[in-house]
């Protein structure tokens, strides 16, 4: 299991200036709600990778109008995902037993996936049933585990009953001690709310009960809404349809204090503002804003949530203009919340802890690539802020990649440390020192305390790059080789205040992001890339050829061959890439030197281009005599070096095989083919046969529809 930790960076004195200015802290959320799917096939992923993040991930067959949930491992690699009908494993099938679930796609929040504490391969899945279905099943969970079905996962149990009618509500909160999980449902038609502990032990069945708030039984659409804990779990919010979607009637909203150590919810404060309707909340990263989301208004509202009172929260009101209906929302790892408008775009809160418009809102800033998200987004269990229990860390040597890592923990008694340094090291000691190499790459860190009397642990996890900076060279080019000019295209990533070197390899140099240069004479260049950073040892360079000749392209003779003879073509030069055309009969037209095995006179043509775009072609004749009979060798060695491994007849194209049939010395048939294209590679089962005689017999029709009948004896050498 994999816990949320965002760390203050501490750079080391030693290095002073240099490392305060350039150092980046790479931190990250929970790795396993790093992969969302949701809505039609719509699927992201906050993977740190080469590029952006979040970034679209594709293959997902969910279909799920509104609630969705989806769960990763620790290394972020996705598991599963649902819809609250039916769970989906990672090769985007079915999970064994995954169908029926008790769930609804048309739920607000149908599906909640939380990890056994103190297990990698226990999964609960909580389900809520839809106001479609009168909520009647209510809520129930089921447990997946990723043992079966070898590694992809199978339902062990299956709603499993907790609560029934419910509501379209259901969320989970970390317990104080952070590992046990509190999850959150919501009685139908009333201010009952019930907390149900999953600890390592498994679900408790007795839930905490709260009731308070205002009681939600005018109409039957008050069990539609959103139910979110805080970031920091000590607050819970909650939103309800009016009794007609298509006005804005007079709604409210309502925030609680929650006792994660308890599952008790209190102090409720009603916030009602007139002509609102209120579909989603969300919480922002520092538990002190709450956002809402407003579809027929086409607005968010911000508030200020920790204050006492009712009133003194609707009076931080702020209105931001949304241009769309805004469904749901949903604090994602990065630390922004991304809001759905049942378009092919989310929109993006990218500053979310900023008072009013300074959160920089932004209106359908992520492309979702031709994939509806619908009406919700897959639920982040938030884990605890690491003020507590966690870890810091400082760089010592920015060249040599060494750093300062210290653990620190409320548990009381011994605890035990155990440090995943992400490069195959490993440590035991609660303040380990550890050095990286290379210093430049980025390292998942995860540090796990386990007390040695408790069932469960805490797991922390942070993204450390050792030397500070980022320096990655990459460039492209594209060049007209009759001008000699060339494009260059920076593809480098590198931290603010890196400095580009560009060497041409024609005695120019450029400081330019994007140069372009002209060549005085065709040649062959090598072109350097060098990223200059503060500290020498931590500067990179990306070297490339640059081939502004022509190929000099050298072909074979023409050839005349017996029908179905194989050939070998050639292509001579300095081209980085061949193209042959026409593809038929050969064996990859994408190599400088293909088989061909051609039926009929044939012309083929290669095209040659060098890494710069230089282009030259030829072309080879082959005239094909046809083939008056049919011949069959008389051995082969099948042992793969490309040469004699298969055996067959050879046909011409006028004839067709009724029967070929190999028997070995004892008569039995080890091969038989009415396809003149097949032949035999020596194996039996996928067994080797042994060196020896064998007996062929063939049948085919000629071109004047006679009948051949032909028998003979070869030889398989090893």
């Amino acid at each position: 299991m994999n816990h949320i930790l965002l760390i203050p960076c501490r750079p080391a004195l030693k290095t002073a200036a240099l490392l305060l200015l350039f150092f980046t802290c790479f931190t990250s959320g929970a790795q396993q709600y790093n992969n969302w799917v949701f809505g039609a096939g719509a699927g992201i992923s906050f993977n740190p990778g080469s590029g952006p993040v979040p970034y679209n991930t594709y293959g997902h067959t969910i279909a799920a109008f509104e609630g969705s949930a989806s769960i990763s491992n620790a290394d972020g690699r996705l598991l599963f995902y649902t819809n609250g009908e039916k769970i989906w494993n990672s090769q985007h099938r079915v999970m064994l037993l995954g169908d029926g679930l008790l769930g609804h796609q048309s739920a607000y929040q149908s599906a909640l996936i939380v990890p056994r504490p103190n297990s990698d391969s226990l999964f609960y899945v909580f389900t809520a049933d839809a106001i479609e279905n009168n909520v009647a099943n209510g809520y129930n969970y089921s447990v997946v585990n990723m043992s079966g079905d070898n590694g992809l996962g199978e339902v062990t149990a299956k709603n499993k009953p907790l609560q029934a009618p419910g509501t379209e509500r259901l969320t989970a909160a970390r317990h104080a001690n952070g590992i046990d999980v509190w999850i959150i449902t919501n009685d139908f038609r009333s201010n009952t709310f019930r907390a149900w502990l999953l600890s390592c032990s498994g679900l408790g069945l007795t839930p905490v009960v709260s009731q308070v708030g205002e009681v939600l039984d005018e109409h039957d659409r008050m069990n539609i809404g959103a139910l979110k804990v805080s970031p920091d779990g000590k607050m819970l919010c909650q939103t309800h349809f009016s009794s007609d979607v298509s006005t804005n009637a007079d709604q409210f909203f309502q925030v609680f204090d929650f006792d994660n150590s308890t599952g008790r919810i209190s102090n409720a404060r009603t916030v009602h503002l007139p002509g609102t309707g209120y579909a989603s909340c969300e919480f922002s990263p520092n538990s002190s804003l709450l956002y809402l989301s407003e579809p027929l208004a086409q607005e968010i509202e911000q508030f200020e949530v920790k204050l006492p009172s009712a009133a003194a929260i609707a009076a931080t009101q702020v209105t931001i203009p949304a241009d769309y209906g805004m469904y749901a929302l949903q604090l994602a790892p990065d630390n922004k919340i991304y809001l759905t408008n049942s378009t092919m775009f989310l929109s993006v809160i990218n500053q979310p802890d900023i008072k009013g418009t300074g959160c920089d809102f932004r209106i359908n800033s992520f492309d979702l690539d031709s994939r509806n998200g619908w009406l919700s987004l897959p639920p982040v269990l938030h884990e605890l802020p690491p003020t507590t229990d966690g870890l810091t860390y400082t760089t010592v040597d920015a060249c040599t990649g060494t750093v300062q890592f210290n653990g620190y923990t409320s548990i009381p008694g011994p605890v035990e440390w155990h440090w995943d340094f992400g490069d195959g090291a490993q440590s035991t000691a609660r303040n380990p020192l550890h050095s990286f190499n290379p210093a430049n790459a980025v390292y998942q860190v995860r540090l796990r305390i386990s007390p040695p009397n408790s069932c469960g642990y805490i797991s922390r996890t942070v993204y450390v790059r050792p030397g500070g900076v980022e320096a990655d060279a990459d460039f492209e080019f594209d060049a007209d080789c009759e001008t000699g000019r060339v494009q260059f295209t920076n593809r480098s990533s590198y931290s603010p205040g890196v400095q580009v070197l560009w060497d041409f390899g024609d005695g120019n140099t450029s400081n330019d992001l994007d140069p372009i240069h002209t060549y005085s004479s065709p040649g062959s260049y090598p072109v350097r890339l060098r990223l200059i950073t503060p500290l020498a040892c931590l500067d990179d360079t990306k070297d490339q050829l640059l081939d502004l000749r022509l190929p000099g392209l050298q072909v074979p003779p023409g050839q005349t061959i017996i029908e179905r003879q194989t050939v070998q073509l050639y292509a001579r030069g300095t081209a980085a890439k061949y193209e042959w055309t026409p593809s038929d009969w050969l064996s990859n037209p994408d190599i400088s030197d293909p088989l061909a095995r051609p039926a009929e006179s044939i012309t083929y043509q290669v095209k040659a281009t060098t890494n710069a775009g230089c282009t030259e072609t030829a072309s080879v004749r082959i005239e094909v005599t046809p083939l008056a009979d049919v011949y069959v060798p008389t051995a082969f060695t099948p042992n793969g070096d490309g040469r004699n491994d298969r055996f067959g007849p050879v046909l011409g194209h006028k004839f067709d095989l009724l029967e070929f049939s190999i028997y070995n010395r004892w008569g039995q048939r080890v091969f038989r083919s009415s396809n003149k294209n097949d032949e035999w590679d020596g194996r039996v089962g996928g067994k080797q046969q042994e060196a020896g005689g064998f007996v062929w017999f063939l049948k085919a029709k000629g071109p004047s529809g006679q009948i051949l009948e032909r028998k003979g004896s070869f030889v398989l050498i090893r």
